[in-house]
């Protein structure tokens, strides 16, 4: 699993707060959805970096390609 920075998950937490409905009692609920979103984001890069320097042919090799790099990094 990617770790992240608690500066970078308390950021992506406010922001969550910031943009929702700003209960006081939902921090750790704005904390797992901001871990959440941090591998979200990194998974997707993940995916665009095999897209990018994949040297397959085809699609299906591409996405082959980033579920090996996924497996790596252990994301979900």
């Amino acid at each position: 699993m990617v770790q992240f920075n608690e500066k970078a998950i308390r950021e992506a937490a406010y922001y969550i707060w910031k943009n929702g409905d700003k209960k006081y009692d939902c921090g750790i609920d704005n904390w797992n959805k901001a871990i959440e979103q941090l591998q979200a984001q990194s998974t997707a890069n993940i995916i665009k970096q095999a897209q990018m320097f994949g040297t397959a042919k085809s699609q299906n090799n591409n996405i082959m390609r980033a579920a090996s790099l996924l497996r790596k990094v252990n994301c979900r």
